[in-house]
């Protein structure tokens, strides 16, 4: 199992406070209106866009945080939504291939090998939207990002 480090990087950035089970609710439009805010702010958008679960314990009712993330280059500042840095981390991580309804088992699958490996969870998890297709989702891929400490 191979640890892997992200460096700082800015993102146009959404933060909220979800619940697995409202999650689509909580996130609304959120994720294509990122594209349209970078345009009208002149920001250059400079990767997939990725997700940041903080605090999430796999409850479908317990309340994280989630800052939804663009990135993107620019020194304007956006005429909605905010920027940040998403700070470096630390983490394991694989593919999910298919809807995002499927997903705990890809978290799942994940957590049991960081555990078998003696590794410990750190308080964040990231998702990486590498391929996204409602109309089609088993062509969909998103890499699962769990941390570690």
């Amino acid at each position: 199992m191979e640890i892997k480090t992200q460096a700082p990087v800015t993102v146009l950035c959404k933060s909220t406070t979800a619940t697995l089970k409202a999650l689509k609710e909580c996130v609304g439009d959120t994720p294509d209106r990122f594209y349209e805010i970078a345009a009208q702010s002149g920001l250059t958008p400079a990767g997939s866009q990725y997700w940041r679960y903080l605090n999430a314990d796999g409850n479908p009712d317990t309340e994280f945080t989630l800052e939804m993330g663009l990135p993107v280059s620019g020194n304007n500042m956006p005429v909605e939504f905010g920027m940040n840095e998403y700070p470096a981390f630390r983490y394991v991580s694989t593919i999910h291939h298919g809807a995002w309804d499927t997903i705990g088992q890809t978290y799942g699958k994940l957590i049991g090998e960081l555990k078998a490996n003696g590794l410990d969870m750190s308080n964040e998890c990231r998702e990486v939207y590498l391929v996204v297709d409602e109309a089609n989702p088993q062509n969909m891929q998103t890499e699962v990002q769990i941390g570690v400490r």
